[in-house]
């Protein structure tokens, strides 16, 4: 056992906050409002060999299908490569922060951490492992970063209300960018760009995220209105990436190959005619959280 962990459990929190554990607030410097925080995931680390799911009464999607509390530990094989689960069957290790965000604005007052929302937070997205890059717009100075809630595998969903609760060591780096283009959490890998809609209404999310990947095919990609809303019929695969934490996450996948031949050798996941594309050096904050 952890012991900071233990100390945690001890201390009092505030009316309305979460059971999550959180490192921040960090200030990121020259962050500033409307600009865009580019977050590198660089490598994710587990502290210890095992984690744990926990679902019963009132958990999840199905908050009614069980009578009593379930919770069962999971151990990490010494290879780092499954969970091993009944009948042979095995999860593989995908670690990732469930949890990172910047402040909301000052508007919205204190908020809980379960809830997502358009500074991301708890968005529960399983792509975010190490090797991926998490964009989130600013709106106080210093960007103010959180991350936690971190996890060893989960699916799309997180359906039975948790993942396998594992903890983690993560390195991410920091990168500012004075674009002004973001409205919602936007993602990416080496072969997919991720844009995303948040709210308490599945449909509502679904619109959001639809749009999310219209502007994004508008802006970066250059393509016409109708063009860029038929390609999201079309090519573009929509997922429910968070349904349990009282925002709805849906996430729109556009694949980066099926974009190049629009000209582009490197298909950015931000960026416009006026706004600065991502940028092509290294440089920026890293640190191990």
């Amino acid at each position: 056992m952890l012991p900071e962990l233990l100390e945690m459990a001890t201390m009092p929190r505030p009316n309305g906050a979460s059971g999550h554990v959180l490192t921040g607030p960090i200030g990121i410097e020259g962050a500033e409002p409307d600009d865009v925080l580019e977050i590198r995931v660089l490598d994710v680390s587990p502290r210890v060999p095992y984690g744990v799911n926990v679902t019963g009464p009132g958990c999840g999607v199905l908050d009614d299908l069980l009578e009593r509390r379930s919770t069962r530990l999971f151990r990490l094989d010494p290879d780092q490569r499954f969970y091993p689960f009944e009948g042979g069957i095995e999860i593989p290790f995908g670690p990732f922060a469930g949890i990172m965000a910047v402040a909301p604005p000052a508007s919205v007052g204190i908020v809980s951490a379960n809830p997502p929302d358009r500074w991301g937070g708890n968005m529960d997205f399983r792509d975010l492992v190490a090797g991926s890059t998490l964009y989130l717009p600013v709106f106080l100075p210093g960007g103010m970063f959180y991350i936690g809630d971190t996890h060893g595998a989960q699916g799309h969903g997180e359906v039975d209300q948790t993942a396998i609760e594992h903890s983690m060591a993560v390195t991410v780096q920091f990168i500012v960018h004075k674009c002004g283009v973001l409205k919602y959490p936007r993602a990416e890998n080496d072969d997919h760009v991720w844009c995303m809609g948040i709210h308490a209404d599945l449909y509502t999310a679904m619109r959001i995220a639809n749009q999310e990947v219209v502007d994004y095919l508008v802006t970066v990609m250059a393509m016409s209105g109708v063009e860029a809303y038929r390609l999201s019929s079309l090519l573009v695969d929509f997922k429910v990436a968070e349904a349990v934490n009282g925002n709805k996450v849906v996430v729109a996948e556009v694949h980066k190959d099926r974009l190049r031949p629009l000209g582009k050798a490197d298909v950015p996941a931000v960026g416009g005619p006026h706004s600065a594309a991502r940028l092509p050096s290294p440089d920026g904050a890293a640190g191990r959280l």
